[in-house]
């Protein structure tokens, strides 16, 4: 599934597991409740994706466009290749997991 377009796509509770949607097209997806875990989703656009409390344990994220995305609950731990950067552009609140190392904004508003 790399490089499909995906755009506004309901997903939410979708079973995403190790899927390869790398650069694939999420913009204004819903995935809220995802399971995303070991994905491969380097340079993927979540621009505007909604992704309250999706599961992305391991997955990559390097170079994943996530400006605007919504972060809230969602379990970031152990990402690889995620950024203090990306994070800054997206959603988060106090349920956001983050990897170690990494903040988000606290009770992010929309």
């Amino acid at each position: 599934m790399s490089g499909t377009q995906l755009d506004v796509a309901e997903l939410a509770g979708a079973d995403l597991r190790k899927a390869n949607l790398r650069g694939a097209g999420l913009r204004g997806a819903r995935l809220d409740g995802a399971d995303l875990r070991d994905a491969r989703l380097g340079s993927a656009f979540f621009v505007g994706a909604s992704l309250r409390g999706a599961d992305l344990r391991g997955a990559y994220l390097r170079l994943a466009k996530l400006d605007g995305a919504d972060l809230s609950d969602a379990d970031l731990d152990g990402v690889e290749g995620l950024t203090q950067d990306q994070v800054a552009q997206a959603h988060c609140n106090t349920g956001t997991k983050l990897p170690i190392g990494l903040t988000g904004v606290k009770d992010a508003k929309r």
